[in-house]
């Protein structure tokens, strides 16, 4: 029992040391820092790392490419041997004959050795090459798309954190304006107390209310110090919790397109992908021709029965035909079609996905901009009845509870006031996400 008190003890001293460390230093700050949803987005998209990747990206490509350029080049390779044999290949033809028949035929070496030098140039691939870089591009487009996919999510991300710092800040104020309501009511209970109208018990249960309320907005502020840690992160900036975050703008958005959606523009790209890989596959039986001179020093040489040691050399062109190809060329454009397909088949789940999203931030812009309307009226009606209320509590007409209940609706009017204008602001900052009209 002892090592439970100390553990509870232990555990609500880290909690008020973490809750100091988030707010001690802020304390000092002179001047509040202003940020928009816009400018923490753009911080975002310049200094997280998924900026470098695109970089990275983009070299990537373009050394692909440039690898591919490559088979253009003269391709020239060197190498040389040397060997000793136990046996040669020889000829015995009497000296008379070879001499009257103009025969030469050199005595075998044992000892043989030869360097060469070959040059090759390739001058037709029937246009693989050209459907290889073509595949290179897309294929970076697409890695460049799935990068660009990602940091969209993180948009999403700061758009949310961005929607739950606001609200809290605004239950805070809430919180606050019933603490000083609540003080002053205990106030006028202490008078009607000395005036036998109320109990002393009213005291208490207000000092109860009051510690209700400061753990309220102990658990807003410990929140709001964890939305601002990963709201740092993402923009890989330090924002602390004394700054201002001006509201979002509404925009007016006239077309709810979104071709311009990174993850979107992907199936097109894999689509266009597959098409190359098909004309890849035809242009795999294509002949391919090059021209090719191969030097060689040493002995014996291209003549085997010349064993001095010499120069000689061939020049020609070569031709490769891949007939293997034929085998499975059927089975492999089968393969591509049926992948096409899937392509197909998930961006009509993804465009269906979408615009469910896309219709739901529509209905509740709808929705909240048709509660504000109301918001503020509801809120004077039920400010005035509690105005009446604590007139009431004062003389002893009403109880405590029930002045509670009044002093409880003034406050869901009012964040809900706040609430709803805070979510129509940001689902319309989330549609503008949602079609990348950010970027």
């Amino acid at each position: 029992m002892i090592k439970t008190k100390l553990l509870s003890m232990k555990v609500y001293k880290l909690d008020l040391f973490m809750l100091f460390m988030c707010f001690s230093i802020l304390t000092f700050s002179q001047e509040k820092k202003h940020y928009s949803l816009d400018e923490l987005i753009r911080s975002a998209y310049v200094n997280y790392p998924y900026a470098r990747q695109l970089h990275l990206n983009r070299l990537q490509v373009k050394e692909s490419i440039k690898s591919v350029n490559s088979i253009w080049l003269p391709q020239v390779t060197i190498s040389g041997k040397s060997s000793y044999q136990s046996e040669v290949s020889a000829v015995n033809i009497p000296q008379s004959i070879a001499q009257e028949i103009g025969l030469n035929v050199g005595k075998g070496e044992k000892l043989q050795y030869q360097g060469e030098v070959g040059v090759s140039q390739l001058i037709y691939d029937g246009g693989i090459s050209k459907v290889k870089k073509k595949l290179a591009g897309i294929n970076g487009n697409i890695q460049e798309s799935q990068i660009k996919s990602l940091m969209l999510q993180i948009e999403e991300n700061i758009d949310n954190l961005f929607e739950s710092i606001l609200i809290n800040r605004e239950q805070i104020k809430i919180i606050n304006f019933q603490q000083k309501d609540l003080e002053l009511r205990k106030k006028d209970l202490s008078y009607a107390i000395q005036n036998g109208i109320s109990l002393k018990t009213d005291l208490q249960e207000i000092d109860a209310g009051l510690i209700q309320l400061e753990q309220q907005e102990i658990s807003l502020r410990m929140q709001l110090c964890q939305d601002f840690v990963q709201l740092s992160s993402f923009t890989q900036q330090q924002i602390d919790t004394t700054v201002v975050f001006d509201f979002p703008q509404f925009t007016c958005i006239m077309n709810e397109n979104y071709i311009n959606r990174p993850d979107f523009q992907i199936f097109e790209r894999q689509i266009e992908s597959s098409k190359y890989e098909l004309k890849k596959i035809n242009q795999a039986l294509v002949p391919q021709m090059s021209l090719f001179a191969n030097g060689y020093y040493g002995r014996p040489g291209i003549n085997v029965m010349d064993y001095s040691t010499h120069y000689s050399g061939i020049i020609g062109v070569s031709l490769k035909w891949n007939v293997s190809a034929l085998y499975n060329n059927v089975h492999q454009k089968k393969l591509v079609n049926i992948n096409r397909y899937l392509i197909k088949s998930n961006q009509l789940i993804y465009e269906i996905d979408l615009s469910n999203q896309i219709d739901k931030l529509k209905n509740n812009l709808i929705k909240n901009k048709d509660l504000m309307n109301s918001d503020d009226n509801i809120v004077e009606i039920r400010s005035s009845v509690k105005n009446v209320a604590a007139t009431q509590l004062k003389n002893g007409s009403i109880t405590l509870t029930d002045y509670l209940i009044k002093l409880n609706d003034v406050s869901k009017a009012m964040i809900n006031r706040s609430i709803h204008k805070i979510e129509f602001l940001m689902d319309n900052a989330k549609m503008r996400t949602l079609l990348n009209e950010n970027n």
